[in-house]
């Protein structure tokens, strides 16, 4: 089956650099698709017409397409300020998405840790949930009326810490504007981690294919801690997942990250040879 393989841009370059440079990089490894963090990822990431039309100009032309614009934040950080200037900024690519043939703007739940965002008690209770999920229906608000799209990223460590908190989540929103990505990494820990295809199915078959991004990790278990590490090298059942992709959501896009250069080809090579017999 042909899948839809794509990188976090910014996992693919050491330092900032020249979206020329970086697209150059990731068309080199046959990737067809690029989640973009603007800022962690290029040199120049001002949000002003002519910039942002050059960054499309220049990934169209190297025959890549943005999956998603990363606008991830942490909605209940207890710094107001640092909530209210990620939510301006995900307004604000909410704003440009069609300019630039996006298809999404996402971020995940947040954490009332701060930085980082790991699990604390409050995180799991149900003010937590109201407290986020009037985040999301600000955004939601915004998103209907420039005609935009959210992705909704859950994490065991944060407000949204399961499937079936998401669920309730998107129940409630209840817009067409809002879209799940699913990271079957950030949905464990070291508690639940045997039941790992349980829930990918259970996350993918509450969604459909209301998932449209799909992230790409592995893990193990060492010393009894859960550690990341890229496809191929973990415990994860790529077989039986993309199988599972290929029945719920063929049309998602699987976004490689937190997978450096040194390693893509090869992971990239392990997806693709599974994905060949499917």
């Amino acid at each position: 089956m042909n899948f839809k393989f794509g990188v976090r841009g910014h996992d693919m370059v050491d330092k900032k650099t020249t979206i020329e440079a970086l697209c150059s990089t990731i068309k080199s490894l046959d990737l067809h698709y690029i989640q973009l963090v603007m800022n962690k990822a290029l040199q120049n990431s001002e949000y002003s017409k002519e910039n942002l039309l050059h960054i499309k100009k220049v990934i169209e032309d190297n025959n890549l397409h943005i999956c998603m614009l990363g606008a991830y934040f942490n909605p209940v950080h207890p710094d107001h300020l640092v909530v209210e200037k990620g939510i301006d900024n995900f307004k604000a690519l909410l704003g440009v998405q069609n300019m630039m043939n996006a298809p999404y703007v996402g971020s995940e739940t947040g954490s009332y840790n701060g930085s980082p965002w790991i699990y604390v008690p409050k995180n799991q209770t149900e003010e937590g949930y109201q407290e986020s999920k009037g985040v999301f229906a600000s955004l939601v608000k915004e998103a209907e009326r420039v005609n935009g799209s959210i992705a909704i990223e859950p994490a065991w460590g944060h407000v949204m810490f399961n499937v079936k908190t998401l669920k309730r989540l998107v129940d409630e929103l209840n817009s067409k504007t809002v879209h799940v990505t699913i990271d079957l990494y950030n949905l464990l820990y070291e508690g639940n981690f045997e039941n790992r295809d349980e829930i990918f199915h259970e996350a993918l078959s509450t969604f459909k294919d209301e998932v449209k991004i799909i992230h790409l990790k592995d893990a193990s278990i060492v010393d009894g801690k859960m550690i990341q590490l890229a496809p191929g090298e973990g415990d994860f059942h790529y077989d039986y997942m993309l199988k599972e992709i290929s029945n719920y959501c063929p049309e998602a896009y699987l976004v490689f990250e937190g997978v450096k250069l040194d390693k893509i080809g090869k992971s990239y090579s392990y997806l693709r040879k599974i994905a060949e017999l499917i």
